[in-house]
């Protein structure tokens, strides 16, 4: 069954030809990712929380991560769609729950390798499957064409996510210390002004 049409709303008129063709069809795949990455985050953190030992998406990311090559904080950081100050508090977090294990680089001891305790192991190996059987289940009504499709599909997706920094948060709104200073006073008068 064909997609139905998007109405164009505003902006400039759509350029006809293949290269339109392909920005339109990005355009769709990007709109349809937008909707789908929200709900599947939400999967995902509520099947974490209740994984022994409840783990948050971000620490999952950098479990998989450090099980599958070795990673520096700011790849990591990358990896997880955290700050580069709190990869520091992340991995602090899986260090004390003893699933990961830092070590001094022994070319550079400013830098530490990072690897599984055999407990992340067991964490992360178990949260995988929980994710593959749960979420495998949602996909298995789908026809084995578009499920081959995703699968090859979704590895490229991931990579150009995680190749790139997100997007920095922008200060519009309120800071996470509160709204900003109150409404201002005019300035107040000094004493010879106010003829004392």
């Amino acid at each position: 069954m064909p997609a139905p049409r998007r109405r164009q709303t505003g902006g400039a008129p759509r350029a006809a030809g293949p290269a339109a063709g392909g920005a339109e069809r990005a355009s769709s795949a990007a709109e349809a990712l937008a909707a789908v990455a929200p709900l599947a985050t939400r999967w995902i953190e509520r099947l974490l929380a209740r994984h022994d030992p409840g783990l948050t998406v971000p620490q999952y990311l950098a479990l998989r991560a450090i099980a599958r090559e070795g990673v520096t904080g700011s790849e990591l950081a990358r990896r997880t769609g955290v700050s580069g100050p709190a990869v520091s508090q992340l991995l602090s977090a899986l260090a004390s729950a003893g699933l990961v294990e830092r070590r001094a680089d022994a070319e550079d001891r400013r830098r530490q390798e990072l690897a599984l305790s055999p407990a992340g192991e067991r964490a992360f190996g178990a949260a995988e499957t929980l994710l593959r059987d749960r979420l495998g289940e949602l996909l298995a009504d789908l026809p084995r064409p578009e499920i081959d499709a995703l699968s090859r599909l979704l590895p490229s997706v991931e990579a150009a996510l995680s190749g790139a920094p997100p997007p920095r948060r922008t200060s519009t709104g309120p800071s996470r210390a509160g709204p900003g200073p109150g409404p201002t006073r005019p300035p107040r008068a000094s004493r010879s002004a106010r003829g004392a």
